[in-house]
C-alpha cells in the first residue's frame, strides 16, 4: 500500500526513522541530480544533497503538511544550491568545469550503454549532451533552476512556482527565456536546431 510523502514525515515527526528512510529512497537519485545540473559538480551534488535530506529531519519535529512534501524538499535543494553558487561567486571559483564528469549522471549514461550505436554515433551524441549541459550551465541561476526543474525533474509550473516563491506566469517566463537562450547558445555553437535533446 502506498504511503504519501506528507503521511511518511508525520511518521518521521513521530521518530519513525524507516519512514524518513523512505522518503531519502523515494527522492535521493533526483534530488542529486537536480542539484549536479544546477552546480555542474557531481560530488558536491551528493553532499548538498545529504544536507538537504539532515534538514528536512532536523525539522521533522516541527514538520506540517501545508504544502506539499515534494515541493518543499525542492525548497531546501534550491536554497542550498543558490548558497553554494553564491559562495562559489564569493571566492571566485565559479568556472565551468571541462564537462569530464566524476559521477554517473543519469541523462547521459542512457547514450552510453546502448551498444546498438556505433562508436562515432555514440561520441557525436556525448559530445552534443556536453554542448547542452555547458549551455544550461550559462543561463542566469533562476533561469537554470526553473529549466532543470521542468525539464529533469519533470515539475509543474505550479509546483516550481511553490519552489522558487513566485508566480507561475513568472516561471513560464524564466523557462520561455531560458530556452530562448539555450537555443541561441546551441546555434552559435553549430548544433541548433538538429540536436535531439529535451530543452
Amino acid at each position: 500500500m502506498f504511503v504519501s510523502d506528507e503521511d511518511l514525515m508525520l511518521e518521521c515527526r513521530k521518530g519513525d526513522m524507516s519512514a524518513f528512510e523512505l522518503l531519502v529512497r523515494r527522492y535521493q537519485d533526483a534530488i542529486v541530480n537536480y542539484i549536479h545540473l544546477t552546480i555542474n559538480d557531481y560530488h558536491r551534488a551528493e553532499d548538498l544533497a545529504q544536507e538537504t535530506f539532515l534538514r528536512v529531519l532536523k525539522s521533522a519535529p516541527r514538520y506540517k503538511p501545508k504544502a506539499a512534501f515534494k515541493n518543499w524538499l525542492y525548497t531546501i535543494a534550491t536554497n542550498l544550491s543558490r548558497n553554494e553558487i553564491r559562495n562559489r561567486i564569493r571566492r571566485n571559483t565559479y568556472l565551468l568545469d571541462d564537462l569530464v564528469d566524476d559521477g554517473e549522471d543519469i541523462y547521459h549514461s542512457d547514450i552510453m550503454t546502448d551498444t546498438r550505436l556505433q562508436p562515432d554515433i555514440l561520441i557525436e551524441k556525448k559530445e552534443q549532451q556536453q554542448l547542452i549541459k555547458r549551455a544550461l550551465n550559462l543561463l542566469p541561476d533562476n533561469q537554470r533552476i526553473a529549466l532543470t526543474l521542468v525539464t529533469y525533474q519533470e515539475l509543474s509550473y505550479d509546483e516550481i512556482a511553490d519552489i522558487l516563491e513566485c508566480t507561475v506566469g513568472a516561471v513560464k517566463s524564466l523557462i520561455h527565456r531560458a530556452r530562448q537562450n539555450m537555443k541561441l547558445h546551441l546555434i552559435k555553437v553549430g548544433i541548433g536546431e538538429n540536436v535531439n535533446a529535451k530543452i
